[in-house]
């Protein structure tokens, strides 16, 4: 088995990324290394895997349609409950967050309702996200609208949901507050 790392400059910042030969299993913001150490966890879950610099084609080529203003649909990984701990609730809340639209937003409570999991809980789950802006985390706002909770910073927030709406050809009403 072989998992490949490589990292990625986006206009947002770099990100690490770690991919399998099924696809991504970490995109995270390079700054933030607490996710890293998940390599270590990948090597217990598959032992003899080897982690080495590699294309992660995969992620790098979704990335890349996206950041044009062209993404294409992200599934949910199921894949990811192979190489992970992936609980049935974070299972529940990645799904759901694959369910909102390129340029739409949910809330924590909407999400809350369509899985049956308490609000606090999905903000929790929704922030232990393996693969930032591939599982849309920063697509889920507060119940009246605003900014609250990202991993990559509320300014990233701000402007991957400005992002997406000026490539439908929308722009955000207000300023983000934050």
């Amino acid at each position: 088995m072989r998992i490949e790392w490589t990292s990625y400059q986006s206009p947002v910042g770099v990100l690490t990324i770690l991919e399998a030969r099924e696809g991504p299993l970490i995109v995270e913001f390079a700054e933030r290394t607490g996710r890293l150490r998940l390599a270590e966890r990948l090597q217990q879950h598959a032992p003899g895997a080897v982690i080495d610099t590699g294309p992660c084609r995969q992620a790098t080529s979704w990335l890349t349609a996206y950041f044009a203003g062209r993404p294409r649909p992200f599934p949910f990984p199921e894949y990811l409950t192979h190489y992970l701990s992936v609980s049935d609730s974070q299972a529940a809340v990645w799904r759901a967050l694959t369910a909102i639209p390129f340029g739409e937003t949910r809330s924590y409570e909407e999400i809350a309702t369509s899985t049956g999991i308490h609000p606090r809980a999905v903000g929790q789950l929704n922030g232990s996200n393996h693969l930032a802006i591939l599982l849309p985390c920063h697509r889920v706002v507060g119940k009246d609208g605003g900014l609250v909770g990202y991993g990559g910073g509320l300014e990233t927030k701000a402007w991957l949901l400005d992002h997406e709406l000026r490539s439908v050809g929308l722009t955000l009403s207000a300023p983000p507050a934050y």
